[in-house]
């Protein structure tokens, strides 16, 4: 019984822990207009910033997948809060566009290594019902980001910074940082030897979800990043109005994800998946290509964005069950890979065309991704692998 309870235990924190980081994490792109304005930069300076905070993500996911097998989850976690408080702490007290970009950098190695701490330990902690408690794990994430939305949208609007904001974000993760002292994670055998990179892309299969997992990251993400940028210049929507539908979207996207994984278990992993990624490229086409008066259904494609990033995590889990933690660190390090570049590419546009033109770059990549997971599941088919 005393197992089960710290089970339960880290459980808990682990939803927590996801509520916290969506919450903070996704005040970047709320925060998009005051940066331009305070550091006097474009939007491909934007970009670059993103850009900026991919590569951090990138790093420490590749190092956190080989961190995680030698010394464990629990300590890579801690390692991760540690350095995300000091991060925000930092970001509060930034006297030029250089010093964001630093640790904006460093906060995302911070984030990078939790998410990989904690993607690689759902599977050996969720032994019954994996794709409810992983869509559960990532509801948390969602739920954050929609709070996260609407609360900073709120708080620019009634003239606080985003120096203020990113204080108060560190005393958040500082508290946590010690509360994650006091919970114990299951026993994960850590590995001595040495890892191969180019052992893992003998599998073509990592190659497949690379590009299907990178490209909708990217249409999620960037979503994030971009949308309100994108409401603003095309519609002339005001920050508040701008964060209201950005915020529907992720209140959405957490409904989908507190519901999804029940789905999941119901349908199955295929037949839940090609469904819901359908659904997404109806309503976000049809929201960008009919303009502002139809934007609520770009919101409403949230539903169907909700399930795809956990179950994707639970197929490699099944699908790799050797090395899981390095190799679920390798793709995730090239998908964050694929993220920064097109983030790079959307920034560009929106300098150089406008941010109407650079949007159409989400459903375009939201598309290909889709014709990516039918070739992985024709492939674990081929293969004769179950899910």
């Amino acid at each position: 019984m005393e197992k089960k309870l710290k089970y339960k235990s880290t459980i808990l924190f682990i939803f927590l822990n996801m509520l916290v980081v969506g919450f903070t994490e996704s005040m970047k792109g709320v925060f998009v207009p005051q940066f331009k304005q305070t550091f006097n930069v474009t939007d491909s300076s934007i970009g670059f910033m993103f850009s900026i905070a991919i590569l951090g993500y990138i790093i420490a996911t590749y190092l956190g997948g080989i961190l995680c097998s030698k010394l464990g989850q629990k300590k890579v976690l801690v390692m991760s809060l540690a350095l995300i408080t000091i991060s925000y702490f930092f970001t509060s007290i930034s006297k030029n566009f250089i010093m964001l970009l630093v640790f904006i950098f460093t906060s995302n190695i911070g984030a990078g290594l939790q998410a990989i701490s904690i993607n690689s330990i759902s599977p050996i902690l969720f032994i019954v019902y994996e794709a409810i408690l992983i869509n559960l794990t990532h509801f948390f994430y969602g739920f954050g980001v929609t709070i996260s939305q609407s609360f900073s949208g709120m708080m620019v609007s009634r003239g606080f910074t985003f120096k203020q904001i990113y204080f108060w974000n560190a005393i958040l993760f500082f508290i946590y940082f010690l509360f994650s002292f006091l919970i114990k994670f299951p026993e994960v055998k850590t590995e001595k030897r040495s890892f191969s990179i180019l052992n893992v892309f003998k599998n073509k299969l990592v190659i497949f979800f690379i590009l299907a997992q990178g490209l909708y990251v990217f249409s999620e993400i960037g979503f994030l990043n971009w949308f309100v940028n994108f409401a603003q210049y095309s519609y002339n929507f005001s920050v508040n109005r701008a964060s209201y539908y950005s915020s529907l979207f992720f209140f959405i996207f957490t409904i989908g994800r507190l519901t999804g994984g029940f789905v999941v278990h119901k349908l199955g992993v295929k037949k839940s998946m090609m469904c819901y990624l359908s659904m997404a490229l109806l309503f976000m086409w049809s929201g960008y290509l009919l303009n502002s008066k139809f934007i609520i259904l770009i919101s409403i494609s949230g539903f169907f964005f909700s399930i795809v990033f956990p179950t994707t995590i639970t197929i490699i889990g099944k699908v790799f069950d050797e090395d899981t933690s390095y190799t679920m660190g390798v793709i995730l390090s090239f998908v964050s890979g694929v993220n920064m570049i097109l983030n790079s590419i959307m920034g560009i546009l929106s300098k150089n065309l406008s941010p109407y033109i650079a949007f159409v770059l989400i459903p375009i990549s939201l598309t290909i991704s889709f014709v990516f997971y039918i070739v992985i599941f024709k492939q674990i088919n081929k293969e004769g692998r179950s899910l």
